[in-house]
């Protein structure tokens, strides 16, 4: 469709750590005029010729599709944020106490928001647990935005205050508590509600992972490292709670969960800290029990258990075992290659797997060369199809702009009365809505997408862009031709996940 960048390889030619095919491909002179190549093909050459290095360079993508891609996803970003601040209650504007008092809005009736994980979630397809766990992830993926938790600082704060009141204290909107734990001195947990009215409160170490995160993920994003002190006294429980014991009782997702939630954690706080160290002794026997299950069951994939997978091997410094994790990204990579072709792209929401491919193509390589293009067309996929986009700047009118395809399957009837509060909202696709018994916008859909779209913006950051010569009107098909590269191959749905 235009041009190959034959400048590039000149220059990765000259370049002493790369193979002799960049300086057999920039030496043919008469082709350097006529090779004219697709998008796909031009990136997959231009990653044969870096494939060999000794040290892989970035992966290379076209400039003005880079350029495109980082800003309609950071703009999605921004109403997912926006919208996403509302939905927990942290807007200058609010003053709930409840904690994040929009949670769940039923398509079916359109009333109004589920509030309160103890009073009037949907018993049928929803737990106590559940609900408060998606209410923390979706605070912690406020905080993992860029820049977002300072904007809605005094909100936050005051949810992470409500997460450090009084012991015994039942917090309003989640209906769970921190109590002491039975063994051990002075140990405290997070419980839950057994089920709504019981009365009966019981362990949920999920929850306690949820909450330590959220509250040391806050705590980074606003420069207070006082609520620290807090999450490593929460932290002492884990060993106690969830001793190597009862790992087996868990999925591997769901431990995977909890590795990652522990991975996030050491990487916010001094390394040179008490709490540091005793994150590290966990995680260790940890990793190598997740590791050993992965590699017995072929089968075996967790975005949470990639991503964690990432973060370990970026901050290893050990040559053997930065290698071993190495071995364990590229196993990741390419299990997902082999999952992804058999789900349906166009029609799924994948929001949930772009929080751990996009980590996994951080690492430099033949690998992270030929999925990046499919991974940006699954981020703009899911930003076309599933997030509710219909008013403009100060316009809360949907009928004032022609709907996205979410907006419209949710209706011009609920679009016209609750039109600004849905606005820049995700929604799942109908499979996922059908398996969870549901037709609703709930907290964790638009939670899922911010995490997995400020990760493609980190990945985006770290791609060279390429200029390409656009002779002519075949320009005009180049820019969206940098994207189609592997979209065959590996788009698609993800495995279905747990949580």
């Amino acid at each position: 469709s235009s041009a190959f960048p034959i400048s590039a390889l000149d220059a990765l030619a000259a370049d002493r750590r790369y193979s002799s095919t960049c300086a057999a491909m920039a030496s043919r002179h008469s082709l350097r005029r006529r090779l004219t190549l697709s998008m796909p093909a031009r990136l997959v050459l231009l990653s044969l010729c870096v494939a060999q290095a000794k040290k892989s360079p970035p992966v290379a993508v076209e400039a003005r599709f880079k350029e495109r891609i980082t800003l309609k996803l950071e703009a999605a970003l921004a109403s997912a944020t926006a919208h996403l601040a509302w939905a927990l209650g942290v807007t200058s504007e609010s003053s709930e106490d409840v904690f994040a008092p929009h949670y769940e809005l039923d398509l079916r009736t359109g009333s109004t928001w589920r509030a309160k994980c103890e009073a009037d979630i949907d018993t049928e397809r929803d737990s106590v647990a559940h609900c408060v766990i998606h209410k923390l992830q979706a605070l912690s993926a406020l905080c993992e935005a860029p820049g977002v938790a300072e904007t809605h600082r005094p909100g936050i704060l005051r949810l992470l205050k409500q997460l450090l009141v009084k012991r015994e204290t039942v917090i309003p909107g989640l209906g769970v508590k921190r109590s002491m734990l039975p063994i051990g001195n002075g140990m405290e947990v997070w419980m839950s509600e057994t089920s709504v009215g019981s009365g009966n409160f019981d362990v949920m170490v999920p929850l306690h992972a949820a909450a330590t995160l959220a509250v040391v993920q806050c705590g980074s994003a606003l420069s207070e490292p006082k609520f620290f002190e807090t999450a490593q006294a929460w932290f002492a429980s884990i060993e106690k709670a969830w001793p190597q014991s009862a790992w087996a009782q868990a999925s591997f997702h769901m431990n995977s969960i909890l590795w990652e939630s522990f991975v996030r954690i050491s990487t916010m706080i001094r390394s040179d800290s008490s709490f540091a160290e005793e994150l590290q002794d966990f995680n260790r026997g940890f990793e190598a029990y997740l590791q050993a299950k992965f590699s017995e069951n072929p089968q075996s994939w967790s975005f949470s258990g990639a991503h964690a997978t990432v973060l370990t091997w970026h901050r290893e410094k050990k040559k053997a075992r930065r290698k071993k994790l190495a071995a364990s990204i590229s196993e990741y990579t390419r299990r997902w290659r082999q999952l992804a072709p058999a789900l349906n792209v166009t029609t799924a929401y994948t929001c949930g797997p772009l929080q751990g491919v996009a980590p996994l193509l951080l690492k430099p390589g033949e690998e992270a060369a030929e999925l990046v293009s499919s991974l940006l067309k699954l981020a703009e996929k899911d930003v076309d199809l599933f997030q509710l986009s219909f008013a403009q700047s100060g316009d809360s009118d949907a009928a004032s702009t022609d709907p996205s395809p979410a907006a419209a399957r949710v209706g011009d009837k609920l679009l016209k009365k609750l039109g600004g509060e849905l606005n820049g909202a995700f929604v799942r696709d109908e499979g996922q809505w059908k398996g969870e018994k549901r037709r609703s916008i709930r907290i964790d859909d638009t939670a899922q997408c911010v995490v997995g779209i400020t990760r493609t913006l980190q990945l985006l950051e770290t791609l060279v862009g390429v200029e390409v010569p656009t002779p002519g009107a075949e320009g005009a098909a180049t820019e969206e031709g940098a994207a189609a590269g592997g979209a065959d191959e590996a788009s698609g749905a993800a495995p279905t996940e747990e949580l």
